[in-house]
């Protein structure tokens, strides 16, 4: 009985399936939900609705899993796979945990990590080094869970980790910059602390270290640029301690001699530092002295990167650097060893500077300030289209990300054309859509229209009727930042499917459950002169207009010829009125009469509880006109009446045993909906 997936839950022979199944015998397995990739809204604001395998895949009804789309995975479809499995040269990482991978030092900088932040009371007795590692979150917004970034390794970019990073360095012919320079002060008589740079934390350095001892221990920190023997930070106290923490605080100040440009905060951490001074408590602060203001430029601006190899390709007369306008080993272009220091790029055998694509700057500096779209050393290469980013952290605030970037953060730039390269399943010029599902390469399989979420949004309906909705109108809501990013399918009639490619089923009465009703509506309308017109609209769907002298019969063709109604039946309210009756005024079977009629619209298909006509494009009705709700409609609309299984494949129901197509009211007909009853006995489904 019910496949032995469910149980007979009342004695018209209905199943009830376990958690699981479905179908009309459960024979069917059910597959997990998550919150769709793209839907209709059903509120202003609320999409993104729970949905069978996230409307990215299709369920397999015998196993009860879902097919996922190829840029998709997990059980319900719900995350997106990281492109090209981030070429084994990264992590595949949720937003979520990207946002909470941000270097904090970056977001602490503007305010140091001083005893203001550190200290939880007036005295400092309590201490929390952790609220100088805050980061902006993103857990709210619906994808936070869902779409995957490639969290890449050091010494390579691109939305895939496919691209070798190039050195960057300073320009050595711009004047007046400074290197960073970070001040600490550290107030201990024992113990140790750390320090964090750009996510790699030192070894622990003793209260006590000297000066060449802790000069060390930071410069052993990968994450700061290591140029063969060139030092990579100089390290000074201002007060003249021999060691790195002093009872009443030492002052270092560390600067940056290899990294460029405004660099992240060191974040400290005290925890483990102690004060023999009763009354007197630990303390290791940080903060920004000197901002870095040389440039940080990938091959110093004085060459191209080769992105596959991740080496610069030098202009003429420049070589890689030790930083300082000196040979070295940065591999950065930062070295100027002929006359590359008296002419922009492009001046050579009287060529136009900066290629003509822009102007050179002249002395002492002799930069190309490239045109609008161009840039490089010499303004050769072009810059891509720029979109909201499909995977960057936020930067400004919790949850609010998806600034705008190159190729959205989803394609590859081609600096010779300027144009992007998408990833699979991205379009656009900038890779800014998230490309409608199909099959053969057809949008919606061709079977449906493509639309955003915001336009799927004002395309809403409730109970068949139009109910429009918005979805993003305020472009600073970080909850609808895709309004314009994200596309589904809105299918045909006849289809279904979050690629439309599915064929639906017809659906009907259940011809064994008794004492139901039909939808009854009635159209009352007075009109005394016979001019007036009107259109009747049911489900967004008008008539042809209905003249007040039109008959029911009249009425009865025109609401049955909108798609949105398959049969009607219409008559008169009074009795009395009928075609062939004896006695009737001269306008009696009209729908409109001046003495008032009412006409009965009683719902044949669709059956249950139909939302009421509504009447539109009125004109010259000098009487009331009204649509009223008579008997609600109580019956079922099921697939397949509740009596077979759907084949979404041919969009034919298969019936079980005992039942067959119906006319939509428990009669023999040719719906092919299982809504008859074979006069057969009813047997175990």
């Amino acid at each position: 009985m019910c496949s032995g997936h469910g149980h007979c839950a009342s004695h018209y022979g209905e199943c009830s399936c376990f958690t699981g199944y479905t179908g009309a015998d459960c024979s069917l397995r059910t597959c997990p939900q998550g919150n769709a990739w793209a839907d209709v809204a059903t509120n202003d604001d609320t999409a993104h609705n729970m949905a069978e395998c996230s409307n990215k895949g299709k369920c397999d009804q015998l196993l009860g899993k879902c097919v996922c789309d190829g840029n998709f995975e997990g059980v319900a479809c719900e995350r997106k796979k990281c492109p090209n499995n981030c070429n084994n040269s990264g992590r595949c990482v949720s937003a979520k945990l990207h946002a909470s991978m941000q270097d904090p030092g970056f977001l602490t900088k503007s305010s140091g990590c001083t005893s203001s932040t550190i200290c939880l009371d007036g005295p400092c007795d309590n201490r929390d080094y952790t609220l100088c590692r805050g980061t902006y979150n993103y857990v709210t917004p619906w994808d936070a869970n869902k779409m995957q970034v490639c969290k890449c390794d050091e010494g390579y970019l691109g939305y895939d980790c496919s691209i070798k990073k190039c050195p960057t360095g300073d320009d050595p012919l711009t004047v007046g910059q400074l290197n960073e320079v970070q001040f600490l002060q550290c107030q201990a008589t024992g113990g140790t602390f750390t320090l964090t740079f750009m996510g790699q934390t030192t070894t622990a350095v003793s209260a006590s270290s000297s000066l060449s001892e802790f000069t060390s221990i930071v410069s052993a920190l990968q994450t700061i640029t290591n140029t063969g023997t060139d030092a990579k930070i100089s390290v000074s106290w201002t007060n003249a301690a021999d060691e790195v923490c002093s009872s009443g605080g030492n002052d270092i100040q560390i600067t940056f001699l290899q990294d460029f440009g405004d660099l992240p905060l060191l974040i400290p951490d005290g925890g483990n530092l102690v004060h023999s001074i009763a009354g007197t408590n630990p303390l290791i602060t940080s903060q920004g002295l000197v901002t870095g203001t040389k440039e940080s430029d990938v091959c110093s601006n004085r060459g191209s990167c080769t992105e596959a190899t991740g080496v610069c390709d030098c202009l003429d007369d420049w070589m890689t650097s030790n930083g300082a306008n000196g040979p070295g080993t940065r591999g950065d272009c930062g070295y100027d060893s002929g006359t590359a220091s008296t002419k922009c790029p492009g001046d050579d055998n009287n060529s136009l500077a900066c290629l003509g694509l822009g102007v050179c700057s002249g002395s002492p500096d002799y930069r190309c300030v490239c045109q609008e779209g161009r840039y490089g050393a010499d303004c050769a290469l072009m810059a891509c289209p720029t979109g909201k980013s499909w995977t960057a952290a936020p930067i400004a605030g919790h949850n609010s990300a998806h600034a705008h970037t190159e190729c959205s953060d989803m394609g590859m730039c081609d600096p010779t054309s300027g144009a992007c390269t998408c990833a699979d399943g991205f379009s656009g010029a900038a890779c800014e859509y998230l490309d409608c599902p199909g099959i053969n390469g057809l949008d919606c399989s061709g079977n449906g229209v493509c639309y955003s979420m915001k336009q799927l949004a004002q395309l809403a309906t409730s109970n068949g009727y139009p109910t429009p909705y918005t979805y993003g109108l305020d472009p600073n809501n970080p909850l609808t930042w895709d309004h314009d990013q994200i596309r589904g399918c809105l299918c045909s009639d006849g289809f279904e499917g979050y690629d439309c490619s599915l064929k639906t089923c017809p659906k009907g009465d259940d011809p064994l459950t008794p004492h139901q009703n039909n939808e009854i509506q009635t159209i009352e309308c007075q009109d005394s002169d016979d001019t007036g017109s009107f259109t009747i609209s049911f489900r967004g769907q008008p008539t042809s207009t209905i003249q007040a002298h039109d008959t029911a019969a009249d009425l009865e063709t025109k609401l049955n010829q909108i798609p949105t109604i398959e049969r009607v039946i219409v008559g008169y309210a009074d009795p009395a009125i009928y075609v062939g009756a004896t006695g009737l005024a001269a306008d009696s079977l009209q729908v409109c009469r001046a003495s008032n009629q009412v006409v009965t619209v009683e719902f044949q298909s669709p059956t249950g509880n139909v939302p009421l006509m509504t009447v539109i494009n009125e004109e010259n009705i000098d009487g009331n006109l009204s649509v009223q709700r008579d008997t609600a409609g109580n019956k079922e609309y099921k697939m397949c009446s509740g009596r077979g299984l759907c084949n979404r494949k041919t969009g034919l129901c298969e019936c079980v045993h005992g039942f067959g197509s119906s006319d939509g009211q428990g009669n023999v007909g040719n719906r092919g909906d299982c809504g008859y009853q074979s006069p057969v006995l009813l047997e175990e489904v």
